[in-house]
């Protein structure tokens, strides 16, 4: 086997291999700090912790699979701008804070 096949197969071999692991979310581990200090879990539940009003903002187990990091951006900036009947206020982040917390939940797979 030539030297170019083979980078090329260890290449290739990589990118499955970060296709099949994903990638961490950069900011996943800030926006974790964001979600506990803006208390998110007041109003959600997340694996087996469940905040005292859990029903009202359900479950954020997954979401990262089911919405992409956009509109979760958008999402938090403004609620009733995803879901008209929306319950959740506007959240008021630095966009620093709003990314990592988009990371974070783009993470809960």
């Amino acid at each position: 086997m030539h030297r170019s096949a083979i980078v090329a197969s260890l290449f290739a071999a990589g990118l499955w291999l970060l296709g099949t692991t994903g990638v961490a979310f950069a900011g996943a581990d800030q926006g974790k700090k964001v979600f506990e200090a803006k208390k998110c879990i007041n109003c959600h539940s997340l694996g087996d912790q469940k905040g005292p009003m859990a029903k009202l903002g359900g479950p954020l187990d997954g979401v990262g699979g089911k919405r992409d990091a956009a509109w979760l951006k958008a999402y938090l900036s403004d609620p009733k701008s995803k879901i008209d009947n929306a319950k959740m206020p506007k959240q008021k982040l630095a966009d620093p804070d709003l990314s990592a917390l988009v990371d974070y939940l783009s993470s809960l797979k």
